[in-house]
Order: structure tokens, then sequence, then C-alpha cells
């Protein structure tokens, strides 16, 4: 049996070389585990990882969960068992994290956190704290709660309108339009009837979601966010909102735009523009980030960019359950549920609630490197989304398998596809644990890739094919001998159909051959006139045609 090397969030080791440990210390350490993400409590381990045994007072293991059962609050079920380790006996109490607050027999409630140096401790936990550990294991809603203070002129009449705007241009639920104000208000969860008064009062999401400046600043005061553009370690953007979230999310992606850099990519003859930060994606990702942030601590819901990419950062760790293993796999749970709802009824959200796939989804199929969660810690989730240059093989081979399979790929091959090309050969295993996908997932995907013939199997382990030709669908020449314009073609097969088209054109005419025209291009190909130009100026840059008079007379001619 292998023990941890050190201590963590989830490990303690305690020392009993010199006696046995006070029982006190072994209630705390469970009361602590329960209020976190639960662990183990090793007895019998020093604090460097080195064994010297557990007392005989504690190896009675069924007295000791009797203990510990008895002496919290509620009861505390744990799992305690003997290891031999390297001819010593230690015992491991194992802990589950607590679905409620748990506490000591005489009312301490502590929880564990990590100092400064990254070593554990274990602390108080203070009733202003108890709002946000119940928020994160699902058990209380603090933006369905009323805002303290507040009445209804906190609520501004002109975000209320912005609200009632995108519900009729996304038909999210366009009945509540015939509604007026304050029934809106309590349809949709603004505002809750007093207990005590049947008075309407705005929740804290209503203040989140449409407050005024003055409500936002004294009854929600952690709503804020910061926007930040760093160049060579200094500042060149840095701005502090204090907005409502109707006009906060568009101040944002505004702020984001003259920095969100395009890219072209020719898909054949057609092109399309690919963002540095996916836009969809980084919508997604930025309304996540205020639905799941913690608004009972103080501290801005973060966006910085730098020449790595866009880094996204909301205080409060993962939901209970969630984890950088299961991202995509667990169900989503807002830490407020209210104001997700809100979001949602009002067209900000997709109601399948799956806003982590899609961001994952739409920076992948954008030709950037998977999503990058592995910086956030209890504290706060931390997304930070590459600009890498785009990588346009990969794009066209989605292209290609999408015109293959005559459906776009379901978001689990598109994600594993995305991880062969940036890690290399992985096997199944290696494949979950860089994707956050289950294995059933991942398997339905290899099954998928495969029979696209877009990956092969070595061994153990898989990898796409060609390295450094896009996947190309099944092509039919016209009746004519010249295949006409396909969007499954590639670009280099395009433009050998144009050359042999000029190049017949040029034998029938003989030495007054007239070349030919973006017109007669655009009509051979099938394609729009602003393609067809593209198309041949490309051909021109290249050396392969050239180009004679302008206007009406316009003609390329192919180069001998």
């Amino acid at each position: 049996m292998h023990l941890p090397s050190k201590e963590s969030l989830h490990v303690e080791f305690k020392s009993e070389r010199s006696g046995p440990i006070d029982d006190s210390t072994i209630i705390n350490n469970v009361v602590a585990f329960a209020n976190t993400r639960g662990g183990t409590l090793y007895l019998g381990v020093e604090d460097d990882g080195r064994v010297t045994g557990v007392s005989p007072q504690h190896r009675n293991i069924s007295q000791l969960a009797a203990f510990v059962f008895n002496n919290t609050v509620p009861p505390t079920p744990v799992r305690p068992s003997v290891l031999n380790v390297d001819g010593h006996s230690v015992v491991a109490i194992t802990v589950d994290e607590s679905s409620q607050l748990t506490c000591t027999k005489s009312g301490r409630v502590i929880h564990r956190v990590l100092k400064a140096d990254g070593e554990p401790e274990i602390i108080t936990m203070y009733p202003y704290e108890f709002i946000s550990r119940l928020s994160s294991i699902k058990q209380y809603d603090y933006s369905a709660q009323p805002a303290p203070g507040a009445s209804l002129d906190d609520l501004d009449p002109r975000a209320r309108d912005l609200l009632r705007e995108g519900i009729a241009r996304t038909h999210a639920d366009d009945q509540l339009l015939s509604l007026t104000d304050a029934d809106f208000d309590g349809a949709i969860g603004l505002t809750v009837r007093d207990i005590r008064t049947g008075a309407a009062m705005p929740t804290i999401a209503g203040i989140v979601t449409i407050g005024t400046q003055h409500a936002l600043r004294q009854r929600a005061p952690s709503a804020t966010a910061t926007f930040q553009v760093m160049r060579d370690g200094k500042p060149v953007t840095d701005e502090t909102l204090r907005l409502p979230l109707v006009t906060m999310l568009p101040r944002i992606e505004e702020l984001l735009t003259p920095w969100n850099k395009q890219t072209e990519v020719m898909l054949g003859l057609h092109h399309a523009n690919y963002d540095d930060i996916d836009r969809d994606a980084f919508r997604e990702a930025m309304i996540n980030a205020f639905c799941h942030r913690d608004y009972t601590i103080l501290g801005p819901v973060r966006f910085q960019l730098d020449e790595t990419g866009l880094t996204i950062a909301n205080p409060g760790g993962f939901m209970r359950g969630v984890s950088l293993g299961n991202l995509l796999t667990t169900s989503p749970t807002p830490r407020n549920q209210q104001l997700a709802d809100i979001l949602k009824r009002c067209g900000y959200v997709e109601r399948t609630g799956r806003g982590i796939d899609r961001i994952f989804a739409r920076t992948v199929a954008a030709g950037r490197p998977l999503p990058d969660y592995s910086q956030s810690t209890p504290e706060a989730v931390v997304l930070l989304l590459r600009t890498t240059a785009v990588d346009e093989h990969f794009i066209r081979t989605v292209n290609a398998l999408t015109d293959k399979r005559q459906s776009p790929l379901p978001i689990e091959s598109l994600i594993v596809l995305a991880a062969l090309r940036q890690y290399g050969a992985l096997r199944s295993e290696d494949i979950r644990a860089r994707t956050s996908l289950d294995q059933e997932r991942v398997s339905v995907a290899i099954s998928d890739l495969e029979t696209l013939h877009a990956i092969e199997k070595q061994e153990k382990t898989y990898s796409m094919i060609g390295s450094g030709t896009s996947i190309q669908a099944d092509e039919t020449p016209a009746a004519t001998g010249f295949p006409q314009w396909n969007p499954r073609r590639s670009s280099r097969q395009v433009v050998q159909n144009v050359m042999n088209y000029m190049r017949e054109k040029s034998s029938k005419e003989g030495t007054r051959s007239n070349g030919v025209s973006v017109t007669q291009i655009a009509d051979h190909l099938g394609v729009s006139y602003a393609t067809a130009s593209r198309l041949l100026k490309r051909m021109l840059a290249d050396g392969l045609i050239s180009h004679q008079g302008a206007a009406r007379k316009s003609r390329y001619y192919l180069n001998k």
C-alpha cells in the first residue's frame, strides 16, 4: 500500500510516535474534511511522510468510527481501515464531503484551506462563510434571496427594457413580453414576495441583472468585473466595471473586439474567418463565470488578455461533484440557479445547460488548443483560452469530415480529434485525462472517427491519419470531363480545375485567345463573382496566371 507522499487539502498526517493524539484532534480533522472536499486522515505518519506507526489506542477501527459518529453534528460516518506499511500499522480514516454544514459536538464549524506556502491548515468557518459553503454543495441559492434593504426603485427600467429586447430577439420565452413590469419581474425571479408583508422586493439575481448603479454598490457590492490587456507585462487596457449584467455582458464583448484578430482560412473556393478567441465560446465562458461565481465573496470576475491568451477567472471554486476530470461529464449545476434561470428565459444562455461543451467544441473547431482549466483552485475557477496560430490543417480536416458524414461532427468526436492533433498519439485513458470526457463518450468518439477513417490505432494508441494533408471527401467528375465546383474539394484541386478550363479554352481559340473573365470562371464553377475573383487573385499571386486590362476588359491568361 502506497501512502500519499505529502499533505494536501485532502490528506492529513498525524504522528503517534510519542503516544496517541488527542481525540479532539481526530474530530476536528474529520469535521474539516467534511466541510471541504473530503479527504483522509492518516494516524501513524509524520508530517514529512515517514511512517512510524499508530498508537495501540487507535487500532480498534470499529470503536474509532463509533466515536466519530457520536461526536459530530450531524453524525458523520467515516471509513477507517488499518494499513500495513513498511512493517508499521497505519490507520486511515476516510471522510466524504458532507451535503450540509458539519460541526463538532461543541458547535465548532471548521474547514481546511491552503496557506500561502501550499501547506494545509484547519481554520474556523465564520457565519458569513456559511452561505458560500451551502451554495457550493447545492443547498442554498444566494441569488434567489431578497437583496438586503432593497426596494423596487433599485431595479433600472432601462435595463429591464434591454432584458425584454433579448427575449424578443431570441424568442426564448415570448409569453413574458405580454406581462406588466411587476408580473414580468416576479415571473422570472427578479423579485420575490416578502413572507411577512407580501410586498415585492428585488432578489440578489434581480439586482445583479438589472440593478441601478446605486443598488449594485449597496446591495450586491461583489457584482463587478475587470478587463485588462497586458503587453510585455504592462497593462495597456485596464477597466473596472460595475454594471447590471444586461449591459455588463455587451460591454465586455465590446472591450475584447479590437484585440480579437481574425485569420482567413480558405476552404476550397470558400473562405472563413476565425477569431483569436471564438466569439461563441467566449460568450459562453463569460456567462458561465457570472452564473457560477460566488457573490458572497468580494472580488471581481477577471478577464485578462496577454500574449498567451485570454484568462477568465471567477471567485468560488467548482461546485460539489465537479472536478477537472469530469467537466464534460457531470450534470451542470450553477451556483446561482435563479440567476442562470433568468438568463436562460431571456435568451442569454442555451436551455440545454451544456455551455461547457460549447466552449470546448467552438474553441477547437476554430483551430485553437483545448480550453485549459488546470489553474483552477478551491477558491476560483480559472479558464485559459490560448491564442495560438490557427491550425488550418485541423480546420480543413474537420470541414472534410463534416462533408463526408453530411452532418457536423458530434462534440465528443471533435474534442477527441483535437486532443490527438494537439498531443499526438494517445491511449484511450490518456484521451480521457486530456479531454475530461468519460470513458463511454471517448469510446463512442473513437468508433465514429475510425468509421470516418480519421484516426488509426497502432497497438494501444490512437492518432490522426495524415499529419500534413487534409482528409478529402469523395469526388465525382462532371459529365463535361471537368469537375464542377464542389464544396468538398481542396483548394489545390479547384485551382487545377480552373487551369484545365483555361487551357482547353485557349487551345480552342488558338493564338487569338481572349483569356478568361471573372464572370466566366464564376459561371464555370457555379460560385459568386466575389468568390471567383478571390480565387483568380490568389492564382495571380502564386504566379500561375497573368492579368491584363481593367474593368470590362479585365482578362486572366494562363502562364506558359
